[in-house]
């Protein structure tokens, strides 16, 4: 029997098994499995790329864990992106906290820009040898340059980065504003910039819902390649990128909620 059966008394406890399985799954494989891989005599480029492919099985299984018990419907075998040859700066809106998960689970060579936080925690391991950039406390300005600069490096030495240029997760129906470090580095990296629209509805695991917040029916979440046919950038730095990336995604955003309106869907 699915979740989206059981009332939600029960959806709040297993989304509480969610985040258990995957703090486990993440231990499992900071610790065991990778070490192991780790063991093998293979090129360190081979080897990183194994790392990453165990950690994207691992978020594949951990949102078919949350599928099963009728918590999203979000599946990775069907998202479909639309992904140039060799490194590029992939941007996205923030809508919910698993949406990183649910984008590494389809593209798991990205290196992402993760809070200092979790570099503290028992999947650090995990975290430095797949790559990933240590995004440091947000108050401070150094560590927008030190993300800067691990940036660089990964994509000079081949590896996606994946930046969401809001900094946080983003408001119900809405956009922070864009910060301009994705353009910038995308600009001095001389890669193309990639945009994917993150949707999860009803809204959940935003930035102010505590995990036990649930919905009071399945979530339903979707990401694709956001079309560019209409971004109209005023100038050539990278405040002018960001300020016509962050006007197309609200454009998106605009015509998404007014689309749910004429259709009578509301927030449950």
């Amino acid at each position: 029997m699915k979740a989206a059966d059981l009332g939600r008394g029960v959806r709040v406890l297993l989304t509480g098994s969610s985040f258990v399985f995957f703090w486990s799954g993440g231990a499992l494989l900071s610790w065991i499995v990778l070490p192991l891989e780790s063991r093998r005599r293979l090129p360190a480029a081979e080897k990183k790329r194994r790392y990453q492919s165990w950690v994207k099985w691992g978020f594949g299984v951990f949102h078919g864990y949350m599928r099963m018990w009728g918590l999203t419907d979000y599946d990775p075998k069907k998202v479909r992106l639309e992904l140039p040859e060799g490194p590029f700066v992939m941007i996205a809106n923030h809508p919910t906290l698993v949406d990183v998960t649910a984008v590494m689970s389809v593209v798991g060579e990205l290196a992402v820009v993760v809070k200092g936080d979790f570099w503290r925690s028992g999947v650090r391991r995990l975290l430095d040898l797949c790559g990933h950039i240590n995004g440091g406390s947000e108050e401070s300005p150094l560590s927008a340059a030190s993300v800067a600069v691990q940036a660089l490096e990964r994509l000079e030495a081949g590896q996606p980065v994946l930046i969401f240029p809001e900094g946080t997760r983003s408001p119900e129906d809405g956009l922070h504003p864009f910060q301009r470090g994705a353009f910038e580095i995308a600009r001095r990296a001389e890669v193309p910039l990639v945009p994917v629209f993150i949707t999860a509805d009803p809204p959940w695991l935003m930035k102010h819902q505590r995990w036990y917040q649930v919905p009071g029916r399945m979530n339903s979440m979707r990401i694709v390649s956001l079309d560019e046919s209409d971004l109209e950038v005023d100038g050539e730095g990278s405040r002018s990128v960001a300020a016509a990336y962050e006007a197309l995604y609200k454009r998106r955003l605009e015509s998404r909620l007014h689309k749910r309106r004429r259709s009578g869907m509301v927030r449950d």
